[in-house]
């Protein structure tokens, strides 16, 4: 028997009667009105109102649902930063000798920042993530973890090789929230710009992005304290459940000595 394609990929593919324009135009409305309002105040009927399309039911038959609309933005987008991750980090290695934790968090973060440059009027990928990474009903790990992530993968081993001194469950945790931290913050920048200096977006983005990756190198390098260690031993002592992340915090389970896991794994 043949091998039946998604419904909602062939779909897009359809030439001639505009309905490639169609799904293009649903994704950027999706990407739109989730940047600026968030999820909870997002409803389908809307997207096919903002993507001017008088089909109401449009974005269900190209997608399905608001949740495959979202994936679907997200496939869109983070393969064009993936391939541009992976040529900053060609770059980067081509110089030669170990990559410093300011390296790779350019190779990281810069491909984000770089959206943000030029006519970005159309282009609201930071604060769509952002707003996504806000809402408690998305696993943001779930959403990326088959989707162009192999730059990130690269860039989070680089790190843990550079930073061998600090705990690895601690140094996990503090990737996550270095990672929610960034697009936030640039968020923040390229809302702040749109709305007072559009004039001035260039040096503005470069100046917050190079700015927040040399805060973020000096955050995932700082000593851990005493405090933070007590803390630590209390959560490795403790069970945790396997309905999602919590900004990395899981790690203290998951790295951790006492974790059920890991004694499972030793006792088979």
């Amino acid at each position: 028997m043949a091998r039946q394609e998604p419904t909602s990929r062939r779909k897009r593919r359809t030439n001639g009667d505009g309905s490639a324009d169609t799904a293009t135009r649903l994704l950027l409305a999706t990407e739109r009105v989730i940047a600026q309002d968030g999820v909870a105040n997002v409803s389908m009927r809307r997207i096919n109102a903002e993507a001017g399309t008088s089909n109401i039911s449009a974005l269900h038959y190209y997608f399905g649902s608001l949740e495959q609309a979202i994936k679907a933005v997200f496939d869109l987008r983070s393969a064009q930063a993936e391939a541009r991750r992976q040529e900053v980090l060609a770059e980067l290695q081509a110089r030669g000798g170990p990559l410093s934790v300011q390296d790779v968090l350019h190779a990281a973060i810069w491909p984000l920042a770089e959206m943000m440059l030029g006519d970005s009027t159309e282009h609201h990928y930071i604060g769509f993530v952002a707003a996504i990474n806000r809402s408690p009903q998305f696993d943001m790990w779930n959403v990326i973890r088959h989707r162009n992530r192999r730059g990130l993968v690269r860039c989070y081993i680089l790190l843990r090789r550079a930073l061998p001194g600090i705990p690895k469950d601690i140094l996990h945790t503090r990737m996550m929230l270095s990672w929610r931290e960034a697009l936030y913050a640039l968020a923040d920048v390229d809302e702040m710009i749109q709305a007072r200096h559009p004039d001035r977006r260039e040096p503005l983005v470069i100046f917050h992005a190079t700015d927040l990756i040399t805060r973020i190198s000096a955050a995932l390098a700082a000593p851990v304290s005493e405090a933070t260690l007590v803390v630590r031993r209390v959560l490795m002592s403790r069970s945790t459940s396997d309905k999602g992340t919590l900004f990395g915090m899981d790690s203290f389970w998951k790295f951790g000595p006492s974790s059920p896991r890991t004694e499972g794994r030793k006792s088979a």
